[in-house]
């Protein structure tokens, strides 16, 4: 039997789409494998969010070819969307495929299979950038035990003016609720406690399709699953969080108390020249309201520095409103010049070592606030999904509350994919621990 690895990069909608491609190969008979086990055919999974993105790819892709010269490679995901020509000039790449193509993988194997010699190509249109065609994935399992990711939706339409996703992605569309409805009942079934809804741009779920749905439609019929134990969101844009789904999360006992919002900036003139459609204080705002609702919440974000034109000025504003709203993880990135994108062509582009040193202070502001937030948690009690991962000094299960702290816990073996009440009482290496009710 042949085997199959995929090495993935980038979001968790890249990460769900891996998960589909490595079902689809064990249906067409492969033996899927994780290194250090060499396998016959490897798939690359790529993200092209940043330069550094890329590089991480290209870095992947040379180190595959040298512990296993033999094997047949395989590149797709959006870096490959966006610049598949340079990634086949790559030593060891026999095709490279967009994000289109990946519903076909079994089509392109069957074709390698019985190629007497591979063609090294570019399959599928390079410059199709607008239009990558419906929603083509689906899964069934995660090699993760616990926790299993659902993708309602795909490609994005919003262009902030530093973005390439929307060029390799292609444009905002949704899935029916009743496909996404069956496919956690799968999930849920094969015995996932926890359901990580995501997507491309996942909060325009549902404005493309008629009747138009909604991400608090989509919870509340998931919440109805009766194996279900945890539901999470992904990364959603400020800008698509109404009242409606704050008030559906603070409703659904199953919903996890987190989310995700990427502030980008604290400066609103930056926030207008990246094209994204808020304000600092309607970012607050939208803060203050989810604590309102869900007094123990968890907030993460991203925040990129370093942005053309970003003043001191502005960067003290970021600080300030990072700050403010008191997330307990912070994402912090430089600017990265994306070809194609309107922002690559602006003026007053920022020098590599000031990026640096708003990032550096930016990452300490992050880990006081991290700090701040599990301090505040100590004494409380909180539901763990315990995982099949021994972490810390003395190998304890571990897992994450609702608000996504990460927590060690003494849960037993007999514990792992349950929800188990725990009081945290410590902070230990970065982790809280947590001890059974």
């Amino acid at each position: 039997m042949k085997s199959a690895s995929i090495v993935s990069f980038g979001c968790k909608a890249n990460q769900y789409d891996s998960q589909a491609m490595g079902e689809a190969l064990t249906d067409a008979g492969y033996r899927m494998v994780h290194p250090p086990e060499r396998a016959d055919l490897y798939i690359v999974n790529t993200c092209s969010v940043t330069g550094q993105s890329d590089a991480k790819a290209r870095k992947a892709i040379r180190r595959i070819h040298r512990i296993s010269p033999d094997s047949t490679i395989f590149v797709t995901g959006c870096y490959a969307q966006n610049a598949g020509s340079a990634l086949l000039e790559i030593e060891g790449v026999d095709k490279v495929f967009g994000n289109a193509e990946k519903f076909a993988l079994t089509e392109l194997v069957r074709e390698a299979e019985r190629a007497q010699t591979l063609q090294r190509e570019y399959v599928g249109d390079p410059d199709a950038r607008v239009d990558l065609g419906e929603f083509g994935l689906s899964v069934a399992s995660f090699d993760q035990k616990t926790r299993a990711l659902l993708k309602i939706q795909d490609g994005c339409s919003q262009f902030c003016s530093f973005c390439i996703i929307p060029y390799t992605r292609g444009r905002m569309r949704s899935r029916p609720l009743h496909e996404i409805a069956d496919e956690a009942r799968r999930l849920t079934e094969n015995g996932y406690a926890e359901i990580v809804v995501t997507g491309v741009h996942l909060g325009a779920y549902g404005k493309d399709i008629r009747p138009r749905r909604s991400v608090a439609e989509v919870l509340r019929a998931l919440h109805e699953l009766p194996r279900l134990k945890r539901l999470r969101l992904s990364s959603i844009e400020p800008m698509d969080v109404p009242p409606e789904l704050i008030r559906t999360m603070a409703e659904l006992p199953k919903c996890a108390r987190h989310l995700h919002l990427p502030l980008q900036s604290g400066s609103t003139p930056v926030l207008k020249r990246m094209r994204r459609r808020y304000t600092a204080d309607q970012f607050l705002s939208l803060v203050e309201s989810a604590r309102e609702a869900m007094p123990d919440i968890g907030l993460s974000t991203d925040v990129m520095v370093g942005f053309p034109g970003e003043t001191d000025a502005d960067f003290e504003a970021t600080m300030r409103v990072v700050e403010r709203c008191g997330f307990h993880r912070l994402h912090a990135f430089r600017y990265s010049p994306r070809e194609g994108t309107p922002a690559a062509q602006f003026d007053d582009q920022i020098p590599p070592w000031t990026a640096g040193e708003r990032s550096a202070a930016l990452r300490e502001l992050g880990g006081k606030l991290t700090r701040r937030f599990q301090e505040a948690s100590l004494g409380s009690s909180a539901e763990v999904l315990i995982e099949d991962v021994r972490e810390g000094a003395d190998g304890s299960l571990a897992g994450y509350t609702g608000n996504y702290l990460r927590a060690l816990t003494d849960a037993a073996p007999d514990d792992i994919g349950k929800l188990r009440r725990v009081r945290l009482c410590a902070i230990e290496g970065g982790r809280m621990r947590g001890a059974l009710l």
